[in-house]
């Protein structure tokens, strides 16, 4: 990591917490300046109220990434949608990126909370493109790769690279252990790692002492923790855990 005055990238974490906002913790959601770009990596429910809290204006965000298809990932975008018409009178084109029904499953959610406010019209440009394994996704400066990883409930899951700016930032999404995270984290300046508990496997997540027995096998530059559960945050001071609100320079 580097200071702020020769930083590259500025990574903020606007939510760091699980699916019950345990700890009182936003939902996932980590924001990306670099390059001219402006970028979310995942969008909870939560997002636009931690987006707020951070002083950074939703209306100049040019990509959002969802990592998979459950609410404390992607149930911001319709809000981020909904204040780009009402409250922003947003203009600047938005384009999600992600898994395999991402357009239908925001704009289901979105009907649902605002019925008739898409059909009416939102006033700027919204495009969806699927993320693939086998291609990267290229945007201005940034490049976008992903990997498949391991959570379930029915939704794909992936794992997400951010090239830009001259860093790499990997990013686990939701995932139990998998061969391919030390693959995602390769070489990266930073690799934000999901880890719900202590020592309780639990199905789609990865606990602490699992990933402490492989982390010899990351060649990250730096490692940082987000998504506890219960369990872990009872030993949150004994870990590089991330909080809401903090500021990463790479």
């Amino acid at each position: 990591m580097t200071n702020n005055t020769t930083a590259k990238l500025i990574v903020t974490c606007i939510g760091s917490g699980d699916a019950f906002h345990s700890g009182g913790r936003l939902h996932s959601c980590f924001h990306l300046d670099a390059a001219g770009v402006r970028l979310l990596v995942d969008c909870g429910s939560s997002s636009p109220a931690g987006l707020a809290r951070s002083g950074i204006n939703a209306d100049q965000i040019d990509v959002v990434i969802v990592s998979h298809l459950h609410g404390d990932h992607f149930g911001g975008i319709p809000y981020l949608l909904l204040a780009g018409k009402y409250l922003h009178h947003r203009t600047r084109p938005l384009l999600c990126v992600g898994p395999e029904g991402l357009q239908q499953r925001v704009e289901q959610v979105f009907d649902a909370l605002y019925p008739g406010v898409l059909a009416d019209g939102l006033g700027f440009a919204v495009t969806y493109r699927v993320l693939d394994p086998a291609a990267a996704v290229a945007v201005q400066d940034a490049r976008i790769r992903c990997l498949p990883v391991i959570h379930g409930g029915g939704a794909q899951a992936l794992g997400i690279r951010v090239e830009i700016g001259g860093c790499s930032v990997s990013y686990s999404g939701d995932t139990e252990w998998t061969e391919q995270l030390p693959l995602l984290a390769q070489g990266s300046d930073l690799f934000i790692c999901e880890c719900f508990s202590y020592d309780q496997p639990t199905p789609g997540h990865l606990d602490y002492v699992t990933l402490m027995r492989e982390k010899k096998r990351f060649t990250t530059k730096r490692l940082v923790l987000t998504h506890p559960g219960p369990q872990l945050l009872e030993r949150a001071g004994q870990l590089e855990l991330l909080e809401d609100g903090a500021r990463l320079w790479i």
